[in-house]
């Protein structure tokens, strides 16, 4: 009499299952990322409709003065300025944030010790401190970017410096164990592991970042987005502060929305929620 074996369970169904969760999470978070914009969108339409006020355009009125200012060759050449200052001060955060965040988390003893004056730092409001950027760099790009960088490198130092302390010791001990060289160390262990943390802290650095550029501009600037603003404020063109604002804000997101992503493939990649 023969007997049949009991079929062994597919290894590849929990793969599979947890596959098609991620695959239904994300789509789900880009159909948020789809219709969020447009309901907000129909909001401000309604709103505009029902106060029905001078100083309250409404997302026509805020696409046209847009349009408008898009068409000014000035403000063009204002806003690629920004781009460009946003651009150079961005990366020097990054870089000179987390060289000082990895080196600090690199020692216990370091850590706590900077982590207080750091935390310190990042908490004043920073822009009681722009007359003093002006006092040592004079009115030019040097100050603004100067500014911007201030508002961004706290974060990154700080997110990498926890980061790297945090670093499961497991992982150095199998690096040691491995007889890894150290550049291996650092490029097989040490930076997959702090990526995640990394990408999070360009995603906040960048957001900061803007914030100071625009912040610089609006206070002692002849050219740039900040300046602009303040044109348009002065003037009272209401429909071209919204639109400015709108398009201010289309230009922060889409970096950050890039390293958002950047950031869910690197933590699926290594299996992080």
């Amino acid at each position: 009499m023969s007997t049949v074996a009991p079929e062994r369970p597919s290894s590849t169904k929990p793969a599979t299952l947890g596959a098609g969760r991620r695959a239904g999470a994300a789509g789900r978070s880009f159909a948020v990322l789809l219709i969020l914009p447009v309901v907000l969108v129909l909001l401000w339409a309604l709103v505009a409709t029902l106060v029905d006020s001078l100083v309250f355009p409404g997302p026509l009125e805020a696409l046209g003065g847009t349009v408008d200012d898009l068409g000014d060759e000035g403000y063009r050449a204002s806003m690629l300025t920004s781009l460009r200052l946003l651009l150079v001060a961005w990366l020097m955060a990054a870089v000179v944030g987390g060289l000082i965040g990895f080196l600090l988390g690199q020692s216990a003893f370091w850590t706590r010790v900077f982590s207080t004056p750091l935390f310190a730092f990042y908490s004043i409001p920073k822009v009681t401190l722009y007359p003093v950027f002006l006092l040592l760099l004079g009115l030019g790009e040097a100050s603004r970017v100067a500014f911007a960088f201030f508002h961004g490198v706290f974060p990154m130092a700080l997110l990498v410096m926890g980061a790297t302390a945090a670093l499961d010791p497991k992982l150095v001990r199998l690096s040691a164990a491995l007889e890894l060289s150290w550049w291996q160390r650092l490029t097989k262990v040490v930076l997959p592991a702090l990526m995640p943390t990394v990408l999070l802290a360009l995603r906040i650095s960048f957001g900061l970042t803007f914030l100071g550029l625009v912040l610089a501009e609006m206070f002692s600037s002849d050219t740039g987005l900040g300046h602009e603003l303040v044109a348009n404020v002065a003037n009272v063109r209401v429909d071209r502060i919204a639109g400015q604002v709108v398009l201010i804000a289309l230009l922060a997101i889409g970096p950050v929305l890039a390293l958002l992503g950047l950031e869910r493939r690197v933590k699926a990649r290594a299996g992080i929620r």
